[in-house]
């Protein structure tokens, strides 16, 4: 049984895409072991014309970080970039305004990872966007 976490913030805009678009994260965490984590980042438009923007996630693991700011080392990711085979194969949606699209991506915390309280982010098209928070 999948247990919501804290859902977290919303950007309206960012220093590397465009500002109408918005991004909102929120993850889900079983509360034993393992534990897997399903994160779904929104990603909206909220400007008044059309958007493209990449579908591609290979590369951007989940990442858990020990403070709610979200910098530093991260403690723990879903999986190694390096050790993953990205196609490029270039992937896009079209956004008209108000429509969105959702990226999900899934990862299992292994035993390992110390006690403690994290704090989950994905890195979507440029913006590392907070995804909510977990205990251990």
């Amino acid at each position: 049984m999948l247990f919501p976490v804290l859902a977290l913030a919303m950007a309206c805009s960012n220093s590397t895409g465009p500002s109408n678009l918005s991004f909102e994260g929120r993850s889900t965490v079983s509360p034993t072991l393992p534990m897997d984590v399903r994160t779904v980042v929104t990603v909206r438009n909220i400007g008044d014309k059309t958007t493209r923007i990449s579908t591609i996630l290979c590369g951007q693991p989940i990442r858990a970080y020990t403070t709610a700011e979200r910098n530093g080392a991260w403690a723990w990711q879903s999986y190694d970039p390096a050790a993953s085979a990205c196609l490029s194969i270039a992937s896009f949606v079209t956004l008209a305004p108000g429509d969105y699209y959702d990226f999900v991506e899934t990862g299992s915390i292994p035993a390992s990872l110390p006690s403690g309280v994290y704090y989950l982010a994905i890195n979507i098209n440029g913006k590392l966007v907070a995804a909510g928070q977990f205990a251990k």
